[in-house]
């Protein structure tokens, strides 16, 4: 078998990136693993410079609004899926007339953004190179879709009820009387949760029932 790139000469090995045979004067071996010089000088190439400094202080102003602090900084997918999820919360919440869905996430994706977007800064400025890699791998979710699913069919159950409810039982009534029946109801779980552990680990010291 000769070498792709010198004809007269018998091949050695086989590149692991462009799995072509080459000789002993195209193969590099880097690893354990050999390539050949084409391949290696087309992954230097491909390699960015190094990002130019950023100032924190514009990054901080321009994070106020999500997204808008990576855009700054060149990181586009990042910022795209933040500034999506932001006024998406936004959109849907309006729609669904679900006060709550904004005041739950709203504060959690801006303090979030801001905070990360100088982190990026921070790396940047140190002369690291930053991917740009986007805010939510999706492919951890490819699993979850279970959670996905029951996380939108809460969602769609608490906006019939937010939308139809308040027609037959007062709107006031049910915002006075939910929140108190929600703790009251975790406590109980909570507690119910600690005495069955506890109950549990008794037995498991030996404690045995009292016979017949």
């Amino acid at each position: 078998m000769k070498c792709i790139n010198h004809s007269e000469l018998e091949a050695v090995d086989i590149c692991k990136v462009c799995r072509q045979p080459v000789c002993d004067q195209c193969i590099v071996t880097l690893g354990e693993k050999n390539y050949c010089r084409t391949c290696l000088e087309k992954k230097v190439a491909s390699i960015p410079e190094s990002m130019e400094n950023k100032s924190r202080f514009i990054a901080f102003i321009l994070s106020l609004i999500p997204g808008c602090g990576y855009l700054y900084l060149g990181l586009m997918k990042r910022g795209l899926q933040a500034m999506l999820v932001f006024f998406g919360t936004i959109f849907f919440s309006a729609m669904l007339q679900m006060d709550v869905l904004t005041a739950l996430v709203l504060p959690v994706i801006f303090f979030y953004t801001v905070f990360d977007t100088q982190q990026f800064v921070k790396r940047i400025n140190q002369g690291y190179h930053v991917e740009d890699k986007e805010l939510f791998d999706w492919g951890l979710w490819e699993n979850k879709s279970n959670i996905i699913g029951a996380i939108l069919i809460l969602l769609g159950i608490m906006a019939l009820a937010n939308n139809f409810i308040p027609y037959v039982i007062p709107y006031g009534f049910i915002r006075n009387v939910f929140p108190p029946l929600l703790i009251v109801g975790i406590g109980i779980y909570i507690l119910y949760r600690n005495a069955g552990q506890k109950g549990k680990g008794a037995d498991d010291n030996g404690n045995q029932k009292p016979e017949d």
